[in-house]
């Protein structure tokens, strides 16, 4: 089925009327490179931001209030105040 998608996405990219260096077709292919490599840089930079939230709201907890939350907490996954993105 990807085979088939490629076919149809490739045939836009890379039109007939654009041969034979397709000029048109590399703007467009580097274009897009380019837009994830800057979403890679903000997804990045918008995680480490909350883990920096995170680390603020859990640090401001005294050892005490830590431990009760995580024995009383019901939040899940990432909700939870120690979980942590990778990054």
């Amino acid at each position: 089925m990807m085979v088939q998608l490629s076919r149809i996405i490739s045939a836009q990219i890379y039109r007939d009327d654009d041969k034979p260096y397709y000029y048109r077709g590399n703007r467009v292919l580097i274009g897009i490179a380019v837009w994830n490599i800057a979403l890679y840089f903000f997804t990045y930079a918008y995680y480490r931001w909350r883990n920096h939230q995170r680390d603020k709201v859990w640090n401001a907890m005294s050892p005490q209030e830590q431990a009760e939350y995580l024995e009383t907490t019901t939040d899940e996954g990432s909700a939870r105040l120690d979980f942590r993105f990778a990054t």
